[in-house]
């Protein structure tokens, strides 16, 4: 699935390919993608100008001339494709935008799972989606404040999208391997500095993973995901992996390292 630092590196492509270009024509080929009517998406976005693009977590909103904005969620599989020539359009192209360039921007789905949209503002459609603060923009003094009077599990809570937005699985793991935190401890269980060392951990895991464009295998070695790879099989004795199951989902932790207490 396409991780906060994913979506990051969308963000910039399509920056790069279509921030500033006029929509000519909008082909929804999958309606179920779409959470309003193929009509009402090419309505609303054929003749506007794409302004500016901000994220929120995992989502991806673009700003159209006309004030109003397209939402964009790339569920497991989604993707963005620009092209030049209408035969290349890619495998799985759900929406296909024309631009006043000449070009073609596609949003893949092959598992049909991404939505495009529309909302009138970021502050609706945050409200909509329950959306917490971005874990990459989010203040200390915010976090704080998140984290008081939580009494559960501090990986679920993490995960938890209206708490703090885009952490996913395998980022929440590696946030509390390097503060040296238990998936099973409870936020009200933590002291500050813990609380410290894992909104410090967030936040240079998360710029580290989207100034690397989410190239896995250029992480540093001290990331704990890059044990699960074959580039580091041979330090395998230098931590005692183990995998839980915690809030239903699979969990990583250094057994040595982070304790339950």
């Amino acid at each position: 699935m396409p991780e906060l630092p994913e979506v990051a590196t969308y963000q910039k492509f399509f920056d790069m390919a279509a921030t500033g270009r006029k929509v000519t024509d909008v082909e929804v080929a999958e309606p179920r993608v779409v959470t309003v009517s193929p009509e009402e998406l090419q309505q609303s976005v054929v003749g506007q100008r794409w302004e500016e693009t901000q994220r929120i977590g995992k989502h991806l909103l673009v700003k159209l001339s006309d004030g109003g904005w397209m939402t964009i969620h790339f569920g497991m599989t989604g993707s963005l494709r620009s092209f030049k020539d209408r035969e290349d359009a890619p495998r799985f192209t759900k929406v296909l935008f024309a631009l006043d360039d000449g070009f073609f921007l596609a949003f893949r789905c092959p598992r049909i799972l991404g939505r495009v949209g529309l909302t009138e503002s970021l502050s609706a459609y945050q409200k909509d989606k329950k959306l917490g603060p971005d874990a990459l923009t989010v203040s200390w003094e915010e976090f704080q404040e998140i984290l008081d009077g939580r009494t559960g599990l501090i990986k679920p809570l993490l995960m938890h999208q209206s708490a703090v937005a885009g952490l996913g699985n395998w980022i929440v793991d590696d946030i509390l391997y390097q503060a040296g935190i238990h998936p099973e401890r409870r936020a009200n269980e933590l002291s500050e500095a813990e609380r410290k060392a894992i909104f410090n951990k967030m936040k240079y895991i998360l710029k580290t993973a989207v100034e690397l464009e989410s190239r896995y295998e250029d992480f540093p070695d001290e990331f704990l995901v890059t044990y699960r790879w074959s580039k580091n099989q041979h330090r395998q004795e230098e931590i005692n992996l183990e995998i839980l199951k915690v809030g239903g989902r699979s969990t990583y932790i250094d057994a040595k390292r982070q304790k339950r207490l």
